[in-house]
């Protein structure tokens, strides 16, 4: 007895074959291998999204009653969502195929080689996918946070899935960015932020005054945000000297989310409390001396000097 081995055979061909039988059913039997499966695959459909809203108010509902942090459960909530939509998506897809007569079993095979050969060519999805892991896992970003990516991109954390994160920037831009393209975070909301003011006044200026009128000002910003400072504002002193004038800067440790008003109000408060106290901020300024005044000058180097 003689066996022979037929060489099994590709996808395509058991696609075309399927095809084949698919079109031949149709023509033999209209109404119970066309009608009625367009029916069911409506069916599958109409069933798939009201499984999507279901579970996507269940979710919701979850992590209203969950005691996790606003932000985090934001960011777990969108993730969650986008794991369930992909997963009922492709099953409704896999039943479609079924429904049309297509063997699931030769196709979910040469699924899987196809997507062996497609990871091999790409490794920058796979990067994204790993990376959107890490960022996640680590709390690098949340939903809500304000960052800068790679120095680039400031603006709020719209949305962090696995592939990409949303980030809509301060004059409504939105930006997708691949997670495998963020090398570096900074993040605005963890725990506390130091708001740093300089204030530079003219050489002309009283640093005694100076000083007691941004003494007003620290406590007047203590006072009004004393229930978002993590520590007292304080007065470093004299930080720099350049040729504008005199720089002093004064700092205060608060809430991340009160980081930018509060130096908003602190730039506004020196300018006010220094004007009380007839303080100019200092500004470039160019001084024109008439002949008589240089020849008054020279006159004054040479007696400065002959002393």
């Amino acid at each position: 007895m003689t066996i022979s081995l037929a060489a099994p055979a590709s996808l395509m061909d058991v696609m075309v074959q399927n095809a084949k039988n698919f079109f031949t059913a149709i023509v033999q039997d209209p109404v119970s291998n066309l009608f009625l499966p367009i029916l069911e695959i409506v069916l599958v459909i109409v069933l798939t999204y009201v499984a999507v809203r279901i579970l996507d108010r269940i979710v919701d509902h979850t992590f209203k009653l969950s005691k996790v942090e606003t932000n985090k459960a934001n960011t777990l909530r969108t993730l969650i969502k986008s794991v369930v939509h992909y997963t009922l998506y492709f099953i409704a897809l896999l039943t479609v195929l079924s429904k049309f007569g297509i063997n699931l079993g030769p196709v979910l095979a040469g699924a899987g080689i196809l997507g062996l050969a497609i990871g091999f060519g790409a490794q920058s999805l796979v990067k994204d996918v790993i990376t959107g892991f890490f960022l996640i896992f680590e709390r690098q970003l949340e939903v809500g946070d304000i960052v800068e990516i790679n120095g680039l991109i400031r603006g709020t954390v719209e949305e962090v899935g696995l592939r990409i994160t949303k980030v809509r920037e301060y004059n409504q831009r939105l930006h997708y960015l691949a997670n495998g393209t963020i090398t570096q975070v900074t993040n605005y909301n963890r725990e506390k932020m130091r708001s740093i003011v300089p204030i530079t006044v003219p050489y002309e200026s009283n640093l005694d005054v100076v000083s007691k009128a941004l003494e007003e000002v620290i406590a007047n910003i203590g006072v009004r945000f004393k229930d978002h400072l993590v520590e007292q504002p304080e007065l470093v002193g004299v930080t720099n000297i350049d040729q504008t004038g005199v720089q002093f800067t004064i700092t205060a440790l608060s809430d991340p989310d009160e980081y930018w008003s509060l130096e908003r109000e602190m730039r506004k408060e020196s300018v006010l409390v220094l004007r009380q106290h007839n303080i100019e901020i200092a500004y470039p300024r160019s001084v024109l001396y008439s002949p008589d005044q240089i020849n008054e000058l020279q006159t004054q180097q040479k007696v400065t000097a002959g002393k």
